[in-house]
C-alpha cells in the first residue's frame, strides 16, 4: 500500500512539474571515432532550464542510426539527472557517418529537432560493403593537435613519454571552481575527422510522438501490445524472474497498450510476460520499443585521414576485445524481500530431508499451509495468524518470483531443485485479483529450472537500463602483470564520467599500443557554457 500512495504522489507531482519544465540534456562520448565491434563510453546529464540538475526523468535513450536503420540503442539509468553506460557496436556497422541522438521520454513530447546528438565516425576494418560512404587518405604523421586549445594538460601529466604498460599519473587540482560535469577519457590518435556540420541543421524523420508522454519518474515504463485478444480482457503482469519478488501490473493504455511501471530495474534481466485470460479468448503480450526510431533525411560523406599501421594495430585489439579485462555490467544484487517486507515464516530446505514433490514438502514440514479443491480448482492457501483459520482466498504463488496460476504445476515441482519457501501473511492485489498471503518458492539458481510455462506466458531477456558501469582497466604493478602475455590493446586508455572538483589526480596504465595519446576534459560552466581541456602524451 505504501509503495502504491508512493507511485500516485510521485505521478501527481511529476503531472504538475511537467507544466512548468523543460528538460535539456547534453552528451558526452568516451571519443568521435569508432571501428565497427566497438564499444561507445556515454555520459548523458539532463538539466532543466537554469542548468539545474533535473529531478523528473529516470531514464535515457541513446540511438546510433543512419538514415535507413538504427545500428545500436541503449537505455540508461538518471540518477539526479547524470548517468552513463556502455554501448557496443555491432560487426555488421558499414564505414560512414553516424547521427548520435539521446533523449528521455519525456523530451519525445517535443520535436526530435530538439533532441541533443552528434556526430559520429564508424570504420568497418574488416569488410567493405555497398552502403560505404567514406574517403579514407592515409598519412603516416597526423597533426590533429594544431587546432588544440591554449588551455591544455600537457603540463600536468608527471611526464610527457611512457613506455607500455607503465603508470600515468595526471594532476587535476587548480580546476576552475564553476565547472561541473567533468568528464575525462584518454584516446590514441590515429584518425582526424572533418568539421561535421551542426546536427540540429538537419530534419529528422519519424519526429515526435501524438500521444503525450509521461515522464519516467520512478523507472522505466516498459509498453506491451497485446496480440490475437481484446485489449480490455486479460490481466497484464510482468515479472523478474531471480530470487526476490518483482512483480508489476500493467496499466491499460487509452492506445490499447499496457504500460508496467517498474522502479529499481537494471542491467539485463529476464522476465516473464504474462496475459491472463479474461472474459475473451487468451493472447499474448509483445513488447513495444521504447525508442523514438529519429532517422536523419541526410548524413554528411566522411572523409577520414588515418595512420593504416595504427588501424590495423586497432583493428586487431577490437578482435581481441573478448579476452581483455571486462567492465562490471553484471546485474545488481537486490534483496530478497518484497518491497521492504520480509516473510513471516521462511524454510530452508537444504536443512530438512528432501522430498521429490512440493506437494511432499508441504505435507511433510511446511506449517500454514493447505492444498484445497475449489470448484473443481485446486488451490493453496494459507493460515490467517490472527483467526487462526485459513483463508477462503487462494494465495499467490510464485516459483522465483513468477506467479503460477495453476497451483496443480506448482504441486508437481520438483522439491529437489528448491532452496527456500518464504510465506508472507496479509492481503496483496495483482492485475486486478485479491491474494491471501504469498508462498514463494526459490529455486538454488534462480532461474525457473525444470518450468515449463503456460501459453498465456513467455520468458525472454530484456535490456533494463544500465546503471552506471564501471570502465575497467588493467592494472600492471607487480612483475607478474607487468610480464603476462594476455595483450592489452585498449585504444580507450582512461574513462571516467564522474571527474569533481575534489579530483585531485587521477591514474591509470598505458596499454601495449604505442603513439600519441588525447587526454580530453570536457564539462560546463554554471551558466551553461560548454568547457573543453585537451593535451597529449607519447607511449612508446
Amino acid at each position: 500500500m505504501r509503495k502504491i500512495i508512493s507511485i500516485i504522489v510521485c505521478l501527481v507531482s511529476v503531472l504538475t512539474l511537467q507544466a512548468q519544465t523543460t528538460e535539456h540534456m547534453r552528451i558526452y562520448t568516451d571519443k568521435d571515432n569508432y571501428l565497427a565491434g566497438e564499444d561507445m563510453w556515454i555520459k548523458v546529464c539532463v538539466t532543466d532550464s537554469l542548468y539545474r540538475e533535473s529531478q523528473i526523468s529516470k531514464v535515457a535513450y541513446v540511438e546510433i542510426s543512419d538514415t535507413h536503420q538504427a545500428y545500436a540503442q541503449g537505455k540508461i539509468a538518471l540518477k539526479n539527472g547524470v548517468g552513463w553506460g556502455r554501448i557496443k557496436f555491432p560487426q555488421t556497422m558499414h564505414s560512414g557517418t553516424y547521427q548520435l541522438m539521446a533523449y528521455t521520454r519525456y523530451m519525445r513530447n517535443r520535436s526530435a529537432d530538439c533532441f541533443p546528438g552528434k556526430y559520429i565516425a564508424v570504420l568497418n576494418a574488416n569488410q567493405a560493403t555497398e552502403e560505404d560512404d567514406v574517403e579514407l587518405l592515409t598519412d603516416s604523421i597526423l597533426r590533429i593537435s594544431e587546432n588544440l586549445p591554449a588551455s591544455s594538460l600537457r603540463s600536468l601529466t608527471d611526464k610527457s613519454v611512457y613506455g607500455n604498460r607503465s603508470k600515468v599519473t595526471l594532476k587535476l587540482s587548480g580546476l576552475p571552481d564553476n565547472m561541473r560535469d567533468l568528464t575525462l577519457s584518454v584516446v590514441r590518435k590515429d584518425c582526424t575527422l572533418p568539421l561535421f556540420p551542426s546536427l540540429g541543421s538537419l530534419q529528422k524523420t519519424n519526429t515526435g510522438s501524438s500521444a503525450h508522454l509521461i515522464a519516467e519518474c520512478e523507472g522505466h515504463i516498459v509498453t506491451g501490445k497485446l496480440i490475437g485478444a481484446p485489449a480490455d480482457s486479460v490481466d497484464a503482469r510482468l515479472s523478474c524472474v531471480g530470487k526476490d519478488i518483482r512483480i508489476f501490473d500493467g496499466q491499460l493504455q487509452p492506445d490499447g497498450t499496457y504500460a508496467f511501471y517498474t522502479s529499481g530495474i537494471t542491467n539485463m534481466q529476464d522476465v516473464v510476460l504474462t496475459a491472463l485470460p479474461g472474459r475473451g479468448r487468451p493472447g499474448r503480450l509483445e513488447v513495444v520499443s521504447p525508442f523514438a526510431g529519429t532517422l536523419p533525411e541526410s548524413l554528411p560523406e566522411l572523409c577520414l585521414v588515418y595512420d593504416e599501421e595504427a588501424l590495423i594495430e586497432r583493428s586487431i585489439g577490437a578482435q581481441l576485445h573478448a579476452i581483455l579485462p571486462v567492465d562490471s555490467t553484471q546485474n545488481q544484487s537486490i534483496l530478497e524481500q518484497l518491497h521492504n517486507f520480509s516473510p513471516s515464516i521462511s524454510y530452508n530446505l537444504d536443512e530438512y530431508v528432501r522430498f521429490n514433490t512440493v506437494r511432499e514438502a508441504f505435507i511433510e514440514f511446511v506449517m500454514g499451509v493447505r492444498v484445497s479443491k475449489v470448484e473443481g480448482e485446486t488451490i493453496i492457501r494459507i493460515l490467517q495468524e490472527d483467526i487462526k483459520r485459513f483463508s477462503s482466498l487462494k494465495a499467490l504463488v510464485l516459483i522465483d518470483g513468477v506467479p503460477i496460476e495453476n497451483h496443480e504445476t506448482v504441486l508437481d515441482y520438483n522439491a529437489r531443485l528448491l532452496h527456500y519457501i518464504h510465506q508472507y501473511s496479509g492481503r496483496y492485489t495483482f492485475g486486478g485479483k485479491l491474494y491471501e498471503g504469498i508462498v514463494s518458492l526459490i529455486t538454488h539458481k534462480g532461474t525457473l529450472p525444470g518450468l515449463r510455462l503456460d501459453e498465456n506466458s513467455q520468458l525472454f531477456a530484456y535490456e533494463f537500463p544500465q546503471n552506471r558501469p564501471v570502465f575497467m582497466t588493467p592494472a600492471y604493478d607487480s612483475e607478474e602483470q607487468l610480464t603476462s602475455r594476455i595483450p592489452d590493446f585498449r585504444h580507450t586508455l582512461y574513462w571516467n564520467p564522474d571527474i569533481t572538483l575534489t579530483t585531485d589526480v587521477v591514474s591509470f596504465y598505458t596499454s601495449d599500443m604505442k603513439g600519441t595519446y588525447v587526454v580530453t576534459l570536457q564539462g560546463i560552466t554554471d551558466k551553461g557554457e560548454a568547457v573543453k581541456i585537451q593535451g597529449e602524451f607519447v607511449v612508446k
